[in-house]
């Protein structure tokens, strides 16, 4: 009953505040989120769930780890996350169907969260949410920044330099590589075909990434045709990815090396052709997979170049993940640290995830 009553009275105190500030924009700013909404948050605020995937390692790059309460808690399953920022092990994790009783408990002042539907939800009930997500509605070209500016509108000067920084870091990555690219008309062959599997969770072969989003952004620019954006599920079954039979296969997230081990001997998965062929990838793991959106981006971009054109790309990788790892984390990798990085591995050298 007191639970009840305390949540009652905080969210009648958030409403009353909402409505006495209708207003009163003066310690506010504006922000359009993900979904098109605009929404007024307070400036520079103090205690931010970052619910959606690979904000909070973002933020974390952008010097924002203390304003930081929690993040999406499968990445606190990774870990490399409590090595790489030790302060981790006391960030909370948050779920997407977390209830508004959860974030008003927490004391969140600001909400980053996936789904468009929730956030208008979470606001409807006195509180601040943005949506922020991994997808865009058409292509996700001109949404690779989009949270980085929402960043900037909020805390301003205390991030500008960082934002420029990696938004500098991902054009020239893109650009070194697509340049590459059009010197050696690789623009002009047939695109190779690609299904990636998502070993973020525990979901299997038939787990992935329906497109719309910087794996096939990326992937478009590698002029690779990224094939996940066929199926009407992410959660396609061997039969249908056998159909198209795809030439590369790319595996990332935590459980990434038993899915490597499971697709190699396991029926039908084994049959398709980049696995027969020996055009399997690991795509590497820090703070979060290297592919979402994320402090790594760049390192992805100079990853798979190398992997999908080894005759045309010798990026130094090992160099690359130190500097960026320095750069955003103020951690300090050593070579054993990096390959291991690089290859999916734990700090040890084994498996993020394994299963028996």
């Amino acid at each position: 009953m007191k639970k009840e009553l305390l949540f009652l009275i905080c969210l009648m105190s958030i409403s009353l505040m909402a409505s006495c500030g209708t207003n009163n924009h003066e310690n506010e700013v504006l922000v359009t989120d993900m979904s098109g909404a605009e929404v007024w948050v307070p400036k520079n605020p103090k205690k931010v769930a970052a619910v959606s995937p690979s904000t909070g390692d973002l933020m974390i790059a952008f010097g924002l780890g203390d304003v930081l309460d929690g993040t999406y808690y499968s990445v606190m399953d990774n870990p490399w996350a409590e090595v790489i920022y030790p302060k981790s092990k006391d960030l909370f994790g948050y779920d997407y169907d977390n209830s508004v009783e959860t974030f008003i408990e927490r004391g969140a002042d600001l909400i980053f969260i996936p789904e468009p539907a929730t956030a208008q939800n979470l606001r409807e009930h006195g509180l601040n949410a943005l949506c922020v997500r991994q997808f865009a509605e058409e292509g996700y070209g001109d949404y690779v920044f989009a949270f980085s500016e929402i960043v900037r509108t909020i805390w301003g000067e205390k991030v500008n330099n960082r934002v420029d920084m990696w938004q500098t870091d991902f054009n020239k990555a893109i650009s070194n590589v697509t340049q590459k690219l059009e010197e050696n008309d690789i623009y002009e062959e047939e695109k190779r075909t690609l299904y990636y599997v998502c070993g973020d969770k525990d979901r299997g072969l038939g787990y992935t990434d329906l497109g719309k989003s910087l794996l096939e952004y990326v992937y478009d620019l590698l002029n690779i045709d990224f094939i996940c954006n066929r199926f009407e599920t992410n959660r396609p079954s061997a039969e249908a990815v056998l159909e198209i039979n795809p030439d590369i296969v790319a595996i990332g997230g935590i459980y990434q090396q038993y899915l490597l081990k499971q697709i190699k001997v396991e029926e039908p998965w084994n049959r398709i052709k980049g696995v027969v062929e020996g055009e399997l990838y690991n795509i590497p793991v820090g703070f979060v997979s290297f592919e979402q959106t994320a402090a790594e981006s760049p390192l992805f971009i100079y990853d798979m170049a190398n992997k999908l054109y080894p005759d045309l790309f010798d990026y130094d990788m090992v160099s690359l993940t130190k500097e960026c790892f320095s750069k955003y984390f103020s951690y300090q990798l050593n070579d054993s640290d990096t390959n291991n990085i690089l290859k999916g591995l734990d700090i040890n050298g084994d498996p993020l995830i394994w299963k028996e």
